[in-house]
């Protein structure tokens, strides 16, 4: 690829890390004091338990309940034939249902999968056995949670270094953020993970990286196999994004935040030539030119990453664009989701205001920083479309978005499809980070069905995932009096 392609780790100018918050005060504390996708504010929203709200209209207080994993439920009656040794059907090679199914539109709880992680950001199932979970930590670390298994286990199946020895080195949106296996995993046994070390200097760049499976075990990761992908410079500690998630295309999507700072400081927003502040595809196999040495003003390349551009990249013949841009105008798309039809759910963390999820289609403008929201930010725009329309500026608006007065950070989610209530199926729920609460709606590919806040609990709702029964989970984190995270907790959106 040309230099022109190649990442850029440009060296923009940031004082020390804690300088480097949303208004260029710091705003955002270490990841002693928080962890997960933090806004401009302090942090320190009220997140007592509140009464969510069932389909049908009536109230329903929703207070954890600590329950065992899922999967030990046995298959019931409504299976055709016997579970495989993986949970899988002899027949289909689908999972078996392990619930007896719940008719009509019950009320929303949240059930305690298991606890003990350090700060969980993502979950997801083996490919392999539906009824086993990836659980990512920020710290680091991969751990697997076997099937029965209610508390965080102590081996690791990928620990990495991302300079947390001292957790004062990195910031509260910095570390191991995104994680997924290759699609024909695990006849190709690799694995990818997006990481962005903290430093004492300043922000380390976002990395995504290969990993190999241990020859010699497969719950390890061969930590020798590193293979940097794409490296991308982070100008401040914030706004890292860190999603990443291949497509029903094989192609790997990148979510990449705006660079940090407030009011889009470094105006990424809306540099078409950025590969901030957009979502980006590319094909993770070598084109085999990793080096350039072609100069390029401030920039340092790091010598031996190497991907591939997708000749089908909606911006690939437009000099306009950084050809490894799918959708563009996020401040900080800290979780999106695939569905099982493709649709592509983002959610994208507010500033001063609003918080919002989109739908995203490869070349569309989501609108940083000349909207936030359905809501003009910087200067006059067009906020008078609907949902998922384009407006005369040609941004497409959200299909969900939601004040800080219900919340504050929006960490995104899964897709329902679960066996255990068919009439949530397709519903897409997401959660907040400082109020702890849960959300749903409903896309039909035109219009939106808003279930409001379903659910809500105490702990900071971090990120989200699902098992291989396509249940949908949430990572939290319990906060000490001192703000500090003690405790980790995997939930499960389960039927009251």
């Amino acid at each position: 690829m040309s230099w022109q392609n190649f990442v850029r780790l440009t060296l923009l100018p940031c004082v020390t890390l804690l300088a480097c918050g949303d208004d260029g005060n710091a705003t955002d504390s270490t990841a002693s004091t928080s962890a997960g996708p933090t806004t401009d504010g302090t942090g320190t929203t009220d997140t007592t338990a509140t009464t969510g709200t069932s389909t049908d209209g009536t109230s329903t207080t929703v207070t954890p309940t600590t329950a065992g994993p899922t999967t030990e439920t046995p298959p019931t009656s409504t299976t055709v034939d016997d579970p495989t040794t993986d949970g899988t059907s002899t027949t289909t090679g689908e999972p078996v249902c392990p619930y007896t199914p719940v008719a009509g539109r019950p009320g929303f709880t949240l059930e305690v999968v298991a606890n003990g992680f350090d700060r969980p950001l993502m979950v997801r199932a083996d490919p392999r056995d539906p009824a086993r979970l990836f659980v990512l930590e920020q710290g680091g670390r991969i751990k697997i949670l076997e099937p029965g298994e209610t508390s965080a286990p102590d081996a690791n199946f990928l620990d990495i270094d991302v300079k947390n020895k001292n957790p004062s080195q990195i910031g509260p949106e910095q570390g191991l953020l995104g994680f997924d296996f290759h699609p024909n995993f695990p006849d190709d046994p690799r694995i990818y993970v997006n990481y962005n070390p903290g430093m004492w200097q300043g922000p380390g760049p976002t990395y995504v990286s290969e990993f190999k499976l241990d020859a010699n075990d497969p719950d390890k990761v061969d930590p020798a196999s590193e293979r940097i992908v794409i490296a991308i410079s982070q100008p401040a500690s914030n706004h890292n994004g860190g999603m990443i998630e291949f497509g029903p295309d094989g192609m790997l999507y990148i979510g990449m935040g705006d660079g940090g700072g407030g009011d889009d400081q470094f105006d990424t927003g809306r540099d078409k030539l950025s590969l901030h502040a957009k979502i980006l595809r590319i094909d993770v196999e070598p084109d085999g030119t990793p080096d350039m040495n072609e100069p390029c003003g401030q920039c340092e390349l790091l010598d031996g990453f190497d991907y591939t551009i997708p000749a089908d990249n909606p911006f690939v013949n437009d000099p306009e664009f950084a050809p490894e841009v799918y959708a563009w105008g996020f401040r900080n798309p800290w979780r999106f989701n695939f569905d099982e039809d493709g649709t592509l759910y983002a959610a994208d963390v507010g500033q001063n205001q609003w918080e919002e999820v989109s739908v995203v289609a490869g070349g569309a403008d989501y609108g940083w920083s000349l909207m936030e929201g359905n809501h003009c930010f910087n200067g006059g725009c067009d906020d008078g479309k609907g949902v998922n329309e384009v407006n005369d500026q040609g941004m497409t608006t959200p299909i969900a978005e939601y004040n800080h007065g219900e919340g504050c950070s929006i960490t995104g989610g899964t897709v329902y499809r679960s066996c255990e209530v068919p009439e949530w199926d397709g519903t897409y729920f997401y959660g907040d980070y400082c109020s702890g609460g849960i959300y749903g709606l409903n896309w039909d590919g035109t219009a939106v069905e808003l279930l409001g806040m379903v659910a809500s609990q105490e702990d900071r709702v971090l990120g989200s995932g699902s098992n291989g029964f396509g249940d949908v989970l949430f990572t939290v984190v319990e906060l000490d009096a001192f703000n500090a995270p003690v405790d980790g907790k995997i939930l499960r959106v389960a039927p009251q």
